[in-house]
């Protein structure tokens, strides 16, 4: 690729350096600018050669250290030689030939003589002196003063030249050979090349750092800034200055701040006040060879920060979302209507909901219609099965873990349940499955709304909404040690029993015919209309396992008669219906919840209800239930048949997993017994 033209910038001193320089020009492609100035009346043309673009300036000596002082480009002289001295010295001498015998030739220095030329005296015969200046008027000052002492010849460039005429003394041009002005010429681009690739480099440099969401900037050892982005500007409402190389006391207006750049010392995520905005900062000290020579500091605004968290967090929650609101509840009955009113308008709440229903009645749909409905919409929902995790297991779910917590752990820790529900709302089901150990750290989350990792040291705030669901009364579990009553009253805000389906009258036809269309629609069928006759029987039995065994029994139905299983295949399966019903005690639609322990009904008794405590629904009496080796016999028969696949035996009795387990138990307890 070729480069660009470089553009120079050249103070003559005479008219055979400016003809020199034109034929150069001619040459090349570069431009030059040339000016026939000197010393400081150069700096004014210099300052605006800069400004139109001039990337370096070639001078004399004493005109160049001038430039220097005042413009920001590369400056440079042409060299003066000792052999190109020697022969301005020796023709100033010759041009005094014949007119006086002393000839007396005086060179003026820009600020320094030229150590050894005394010993020219000695080699040719004339008188030669030498002085110092400074500036145009100094320089006047010694010519007229070596006038006055009888010198005849200055030897100089164009300024000395017209001193000499003002006070009638004779000029000789100091000499810049040609090898000279071409080798300065080539060093001067060699010196624009580099400055490019300077600039190049700092604005690949704050160009990255413009692009940074964080404010950056960096000071060197005397706490002047070296460099700042523009986010940094905006954040300290910086416009238009450039504050480079100003001290950062005065452009960061934070004591704190400079105190802790003046320290030199590693700083983390510590809160600071920029301009109006708090912040979270960051530094780092600059060391070379061990020794601090400045800082790089970053700082970001808190609230940018908290919408990077929330961001984060929606991505690692997008599974956790809804499907149902509101209006996916099917009913018509007085009771859900109710309950369907009285949910809206907690909703619209933040409070902790506690939802007490029957495995099998929605309390996750309603969880989620909740959800829906609330502010908290647009944020994640997190449902939890609490009972179907072991303890370890579900406390590492729910709080997560840093790395190296346990064995087995992931590296860099995980994020639990509750964080990732941040802003959203976490649903703990079956919360009345959890262990006294987890129910201690859910009490902490609740009242201090902070969530410390597992092996961490650090809390996290968390902003959810607690939507906590049992299948059973939780007084009597409470009463027997198993329930904390300090977390009990923590989730007993607003409550909502959610009614069986055996209490929702009307409801059965409706969700029947429903789930017919649901599965018929899903399996690509004609839905199946079930006779009346049956719809009658459907509605007088109890359905233990609520909604979710009428869709299941629906599902039966629909593909058994799109499969013309015959007739009888209806009978079958209502029969199997009672079956279920008689195994898990409960008789008609006046009977107990299914989930109710007979153990826990039996502590209860006939006892007045406590204060707190919601009377005790219905009890088991020992007429309503069926003999405990014909319960057995239907449980292992319909595990045999599923293939002892426990989700699909408590699916087909209509009864959760975490039942069925106890069950198992307590079959496998008798057996050992009679064995025994």
């Amino acid at each position: 690729m070729k480069s660009m033209p470089f553009a120079i910038g050249v103070f003559v001193s005479s008219d055979l350096i400016g003809k020199e320089l034109e034929r150069i020009g001619t040459e090349q492609e570069d431009i030059f600018r040339l000016s026939y100035t000197s010393l400081e009346a150069a700096i004014a043309i210099g300052l605006q050669m800069e400004a139109e673009g001039v990337e370096a300036i070639v001078s004399r000596r004493g005109t160049a250290h001038l430039l220097r002082e005042n413009l920001s480009i590369p400056v440079l002289s042409f060299p003066q030689s000792s052999l190109s001295t020697l022969t301005s010295i020796k023709m100033a001498a010759d041009r005094l030939a014949g007119t006086s015998t002393e000839k007396k030739i005086f060179m003026p220095n820009f600020r320094s003589n030229i150590s050894g030329l005394e010993m020219v005296a000695e080699l040719l015969p004339i008188h030669f002196m030498q002085d110092v200046y400074f500036d145009s008027a100094s320089l006047r000052r010694i010519i007229f003063a070596a006038a006055e002492q009888g010198f005849e010849i200055v030897i100089g460039g164009s300024t000395s030249m017209r001193y000499a005429e003002e006070c009638g003394l004779k000029f000789q041009e100091l000499l810049t050979p040609h090898e000279s002005i071409v080798e300065t010429l080539e060093n001067a681009k060699s010196a624009v090349q580099a400055s490019r690739e300077e600039k190049a480099t700092a604005q690949r440099y704050q160009s990255i750092m413009d692009l940074s969401s964080d404010g950056i900037f960096s000071v060197d050892a005397t706490g002047n800034l070296t460099s700042i982005n523009k986010k940094a500007r905006d954040i300290l409402g910086i416009i238009g200055l450039d504050p480079i190389q100003q001290p950062a006391a005065a452009v960061l207006n934070n004591k704190v701040v400079c105190r802790l750049l003046e320290d030199k010392k590693v700083v983390q995520e510590k809160i600071e006040k920029f301009g109006k905005e708090l912040c979270v900062y960051n530094q780092v000290p600059l060391t070379v060879e061990g020794q601090a020579v400045g800082a790089v500091a970053t700082f970001k605004e808190i609230n940018t920060v908290m919408r990077a968290e929330s961001k984060v967090r929606r991505s690692l929650t997008k599974g956790f979302s809804t499907r149902y609101t509101f209006a996916d509840i099917i009913y018509q009955s007085p009771a859900m209507e109710h309950l369907i009113g009285l949910s809206m308008k907690l909703a619209e709440t933040d409070s902790t909901v506690f939802v007490i229903g029957e495995t099998g009645t929605g309390k996750e749909l309603l969880a989620q219609s909740i959800h829906n409905a609330g502010r908290r919409r647009k944020m994640p929902f997190v449902s939890v099965h609490c009972g179907a995790l072991p303890e370890q297991l579900l406390e590492s779910e729910l709080f997560g873990y840093e790395e190296g917590a346990f064995t087995g752990s992931k590296k860099g820790g995980k994020p639990g349940l509750f964080e990732l529900a941040h802003q959203g709302t976490i649903f703990l089901d079956e919360i009345d499955s959890t262990s006294l150990n987890v129910q201690l750290r859910l009490l902490g989350v609740l009242q201090e709304k902070e969530v410390m990792r597992i092996g961490g040291e650090h809390k996290t705030p968390v902003d959810v909404r607690i939507i906590a669901a049992a299948g059973k009364n939780l007084w009597s579990v409470m009463q027997a040690g198993l329930f904390r009553k300090d977390l009990f009253f923590r989730l007993n805000v607003l409550r909502i029993t959610i009614p069986p389906l055996r209490e929702r009258a009307g409801d059965v036809p409706l969700l029947m015919e429903y789930f017919l269309n649901y599965h018929a629609d899903r399996h690509g069928m004609e839905p199946y209309a079930l006779p009346a006759s049956y719809l009658d029987k459907l509605n007088q039995y109890p359905w233990p396992g609520n909604v979710r065994q009428i869709r299941h029994f629906a599902e039966q139905v629909q593909l058994s008669n799109s499969f013309d299983l015959g007739p009888e295949s209806l009978d079958s399966l209502f029969d199997d219906l009672q079956q279920i019903a008689e195994v898990l005690g409960v008789g008609n639609a006046a009977q107990a919840f299914a989930e109710t322990d007979a153990s826990v009904v039996g502590q209860q008794g006939d006892r007045p209800a406590q204060p707190g405590e919601p009377p005790a629904r219905l009890e088991l009496r020992p007429e309503m239930q069926v003999e405990k080796q014909s319960r057995d016999e239907v449980i292992l028969k319909a595990l045999r048949e599923n293939q002892y696949s426990k989700a699909e035996t408590a699916r087909e009795l209509g009864i959760s997993r975490t039942t069925l387990w106890r069950k198992l138990k307590e079959i496998d307890r008798r057996s050992k017994g009679k064995k025994a």
